[in-house]
């Protein structure tokens, strides 16, 4: 009597696992096109249903995690404070992470992803892989400038600046440079200016002079740079509602005059710069004389 040997049988049992696997994958695509339906309706508890589905069928099928992903974000309320609100918020970071692990440039979902752990207040894992990136790119502003954002989104104003100073220092040309110092100007202009009420005393001076030292530097770069020459006036009046003794924020305020001064002095200049307003083909205007 014949007997299959055990090659056989071993050839056979993975044909049939070949098979099944792809019968698993055809079944998973077709979960994924339900999910991709409910989705189009805008019913995204049923999306990610089937989209679950997918990924227990074919749990290397890409697409269902990116689907996935983006099915729990929509379905994510950015300020609700919510322990449920907190975990669909979770479920969309951890499918969208692992869609990026296989698709790293993935400019748009890298984008969604970060902006999903900065609206649930998962600072955290949005500085690690923004802070792995910037060591893998030492020099791309953009991801410096990020990093900076996020530290101040997540209240820690003094990293923030340290970030923003090592923008000062990857921009090459001039107005890089001055854009950076801008940065930490408008920064330090900003919190003054919001916490009014809070920040007084020594940490109000502290953080009028930082600002006051990079709107400066700038101003040495770019002379006649309007936006900063304001702020400068602005930081300096600050500086000077600091104080206690009236005569250190009278010199304050004397400073930020002068640059009040200046202000006006630039926007003087700009309207002078500015063109004579023609008519049509280059002609003055209607209703005035074109010469003799």
């Amino acid at each position: 009597m014949w007997r299959p040997n055990r090659v056989v049988i071993s050839a056979l049992a993975i044909v049939a696992a070949l098979m099944l696997g792809a019968c698993d994958e055809l079944s998973a695509r077709t979960s994924v096109q339900k999910g991709n339906e409910a989705y189009s309706n805008q019913d995204y508890a049923r999306a990610v249903k089937h989209y679950e589905e997918a990924i227990k069928l074919a749990p290397d099928l890409d697409v269902a995690y990116h689907n996935l992903g983006i099915a729990y974000s929509r379905m994510f309320a950015a300020g609700v404070e919510t322990p449920e609100n907190k975990q669909v918020a979770s479920n969309a970071t951890a499918n969208l992470a692992k869609w990026l692990d296989k698709h790293p440039k993935d400019v748009k979902i890298r984008k969604l992803l970060t902006g999903l752990w900065i609206d649930s207040g998962d600072y955290p894992k949005a500085l690690d892989y923004w802070t792995k990136e910037h060591e893998a790119n030492p020099k791309a502003r953009d991801v410096i400038q990020l990093v900076a954002g996020i530290h101040l989104k997540s209240g820690d104003w003094r990293t923030a600046i340290v970030w923003y100073q090592k923008d000062v220092e990857a921009a090459v040309d001039v107005p890089g440079k001055v854009s950076a110092y801008q940065s930490i100007a408008n920064l330090a202009f900003g919190k003054l200016f919001n916490s009014r009420d809070k920040v007084m005393g020594a940490e109000r001076t502290e953080i009028a002079e930082i600002g006051i030292e990079a709107a400066g530097k700038a101003l040495e770069l770019d002379p006649k740079n309007l936006p900063l020459t304001s702020i400068s006036a602005g930081l300096w009046n600050n500086r000077a509602s600091a104080h206690g003794p009236f005569w250190a924020a009278t010199l304050d305020r004397a400073e930020a005059q002068v640059f009040e001064q200046r202000v006006r002095v630039l926007k003087d200049e700009a309207k002078k710069n500015q063109p004579a307003p023609t008519g049509a083909g280059g002609q003055p205007p209607a209703g005035k004389p074109s010469g003799s």
